[in-house]
């Protein structure tokens, strides 16, 4: 019996501990080595797979595995990979890193991708990959509150890319010539989301708004048209939506616009309590004190939205009208400058490529701008943050 028990063990491999359960980690490790060198990508997930299986708790093993379906385009699995890398693994940043780029690029999912930044962001508040996608994110989806907060958290690292300066000045008119493309195309991913359709929508108001007023040869009657579609599109959207802060400012900017003070306060009335931090609410607030002749409240209001954006150039010129009633030309001579400034600054950014190609003269007008607005944070790293980053 002894004997019979011995033969089976041996015949098992398991004599002496001995098993045959086949290559161990390492040797698979070096087998797919030898599968990308040769770009036979299959053969190196399967050798990746085998190794997982082997070595389950790998960051490494799991991180190759996602290497090798992404060569092959398998991007959803190449994600459920990254997935299993082990959260404590020197692998997970990365891991993290590379689903960024995944959820952003061929998944078609930025909301993920988003989340994926927040992640990142919460193990390394310094990771610039992180930063720019979210601050790109919320720039793109008109989410104009988080994004000042996120810049300036960004800028408080160290870690704000280049553009973001420029976004924080734009931040109550951004205006991108793909900003509706995009988002329609993420709405085929998420048909769903509110924030992209509210996004899309804006974006194409705006950019009709802009191309009527630019485009002398349009007739009167083609550009009334154009304007009664877009305001029963975004009257429907409002409906649909009537809680949506962007939805409600694009709407009480146009009421203000023709003076419909009635309105403009049964809008108000809709908005949630985060219009408590978004300087345009505040603005909206003061528009309806002042029409009212309640001129302490409007300059409160006035002055609130400007400790929330110092560089809020269309509160300065609201809070001016206010002044000038009140024969303060002192002050209001020193708004009017600034918005003048502004003007001339958002001329000039506008006609610039991207924001990516501003000179350094224009981050030089930038900087004395915010400084004159009381923007402490910008005033102090702007100049310093454009000197590291032109150093030859």
């Amino acid at each position: 019996m002894i004997a019979l028990i011995c033969a089976t063990l041996v015949a098992g491999g398991l004599w002496f501990g001995i098993s045959s359960a086949g290559p161990s980690p390492d040797e698979l490790k070096q087998e797919y080595q030898k599968a990308i060198v040769s770009n036979d990508w299959s053969r190196a997930e399967d050798l990746a797979t085998r190794w997982t299986k082997r070595a389950p708790d790998n960051g490494e093993a799991w991180l190759k595995k996602a290497d090798s379906l992404l060569r092959q385009q398998k991007y959803a699995a190449a994600v459920e990979s990254l997935h299993r890398v082990p959260e404590t693994s020197k692998e997970a940043e990365t891991a993290l890193t590379i689903e960024i780029e995944l959820q952003f690029g061929p998944l078609n999912r930025p909301a993920d991708g988003a989340l994926c930044c927040e992640k990142l962001l919460a193990r390394n508040p310094k990771s610039t990959v992180a930063q720019q996608r979210r601050i790109f994110f919320l720039t793109m989806t008109l989410q104009r509150t988080r994004l000042i907060q996120q810049i300036r958290k960004a800028i408080d690292l160290g870690t704000e890319p280049r553009e973001s300066y420029i976004y924080l000045f734009f931040a109550d008119s951004l205006a991108f010539a793909n900003g509706a493309e995009l988002n329609s195309q993420w709405l085929t991913s998420d048909p769903e989301s509110e924030l992209y359709e509210v996004a899309e929508a804006i974006f194409t108001s705006e950019s009709l708004d802009s191309s009527i007023s630019m485009d002398d040869r349009a007739s009167a009657e083609s550009s009334r048209r154009a304007q009664v579609r877009k305001g029963f599109v975004m009257e429907k959207l409002l409906e649909k939506y009537p809680h949506n802060s962007e939805l409600l400012a694009y709407n009480i900017r146009q009421r203000i616009q023709s003076g419909d003070l009635a309105t403009v306060v049964t809008l108000l009335a809709q908005a949630t309590v985060e219009a408590e931090s978004d300087h345009r609410f505040w603005r909206f607030k003061g528009w309806v004190h002042s029409e009212r002749n309640q001129a302490d409240e409007a300059e409160k209001s006035f002055r609130r939205a400007l400790e929330l954006h110092p560089m809020d150039w269309s509160t300065r010129h609201m809070l001016a009208e206010l002044l000038q009633k009140q024969q303060r030309f002192e002050e209001v001579k020193s708004l009017r400058e600034l918005v003048r400034r502004a003007n001339e600054l958002r001329r000039t950014l506008q006609a610039m490529p991207n924001a990516r190609h501003v000179t350094q003269e224009i981050m030089a007008r930038l900087a004395d701008y915010a400084t004159d607005c009381g923007d402490k944070q910008l005033a102090d790293v702007l100049p310093k943050r454009f000197r590291q980053r032109t150093k030859p």
